[in-house]
């Protein structure tokens, strides 16, 4: 099944993209969009594909009560935790 978008968001505005090991994260700052997923180099042609597995909606994750919240705080105990492994 294919699915029909109306606000083709991606198409609108050039993204801020992170690439860490074979994962990135696209932010579409204006759209309010985070995409997470898997991406690789096309032997074909050469250019980077980028397969969407998740996307974080900043509407939706800022006017809950906790999920802001929780999101931030995984994120500093998982950068203290690479901090302590370091030592």
């Amino acid at each position: 099944m294919i699915k029909e978008y109306d606000n083709k968001y991606w198409e609108n505005e050039t993204p801020e993209t992170i690439k860490f090991g074979n994962y990135f994260m696209r932010c579409f700052d204006e759209a309010g969009k985070l995409q997470l997923g898997v991406w690789y180099n096309s032997k074909k042609t050469g250019d980077d594909v980028f397969q969407v597995k998740f996307v974080l909606d900043r509407k939706s994750l800022c006017s809950d009560d906790i999920a802001l919240g929780y999101l931030r705080t995984l994120l500093e105990d998982w950068e203290e935790g690479v901090d302590d492994n370091a030592d």
